[in-house]
């Protein structure tokens, strides 16, 4: 398997390193940046052995270039991503892409490429890229956390893959969303406060009502990213928040007073 981080940040490959493998086969991470995937495409198809970034007439063209055409940066990252799909002996490959809707630039870049060139080498290169990214093979995983700014994010995300990309959307994911307190929860977590204005006097009482304010303002989002993902018959998984946090672990202990009081 091969992990793709598609914005070089680093992060992608300090959580595999940190996650434990039941297996001595953890996933390759690769880490692409625009500079190293034109020096692969420059050796590999122009054939010139020498860095675009060392010789300074040609830095600056392709900078011109791929700062006034749509798509030129873009197809490099995809396009390292797709070669290693075609010719990679890889049984998945996982790319870890942009937020918002720079993904959709990246996945409409073969496309938007293709329109402009008529003849060159490229020609051929963004069609079977186009192929790739049209195949049942290759879908797109959404994820959001339910707060406001990631699912209006997201509601034009979902909106922007369909209309201008020919990727499927194979999933939703609700991530970091707190585990639903019922009333039980929200009784008992006014019962440790002592009060019933939602302010706690105690250090155990803040600890509850913060779960409960956290669990009451996400719920409306989660219902959101719920019924966006039905309307566009997408499926939907939701990840609770890690309990290894005090407020988390106040929501696991609040939820689970649903239907015993």
């Amino acid at each position: 398997m091969l992990a793709v981080d598609a914005v070089d940040s680093g992060d992608l490959a300090a959580v595999i390193a940190a996650e434990p493998s039941e297996t001595s086969h953890r996933p390759e991470v690769l880490g692409l940046t625009t500079q190293d995937s034109l020096n692969e495409y420059v050796r590999r198809y122009l054939k010139v052995p020498i860095s675009p970034a060392n010789i300074g007439p040609l830095s600056r063209i392709f900078d011109f270039v791929s700062n006034a055409a749509p798509g030129v940066k873009e197809i490099l990252t995809v396009g390292k991503a797709g070669y290693e799909a075609r010719f990679g002996d890889w049984d998945e490959i996982v790319v870890d892409a942009p937020a918002s809707g720079h993904v959709v630039e990246l996945l409409a870049a073969p496309t938007a490429l293709h329109e402009l060139i008529t003849s060159g080498p490229l020609v051929g290169q963004t069609a079977w890229l186009q192929e790739l990214l049209a195949a049942p093979s290759t879908t797109v995983t959404v994820v959001a956390t339910p707060e406001e700014l990631p699912v209006a994010e997201t509601t034009m995300l979902l909106g922007r893959l369909i209309r201008e990309t020919d990727v499927a959307v194979d999933a939703l994911i609700i991530n970091r969303a707190p585990t639903t307190i019922g009333p039980a929860g929200i009784a008992e977590a006014e019962r440790i406060n002592g009060r019933t204005d939602g302010r706690a006097t105690t250090a155990l009482g803040l600890v509850a009502a913060a779960a409960v304010d956290r669990a009451l303002s996400a719920a409306p989002f989660v219902a959101e990213l719920e019924a966006l993902a039905s309307g566009y018959d997408v499926p939907v998984f939701t990840v609770t928040e890690n309990f290894d946090d005090p407020v988390s672990s106040a929501l696991s202990a609040l939820s689970s007073l649903n239907g015993h009081r």
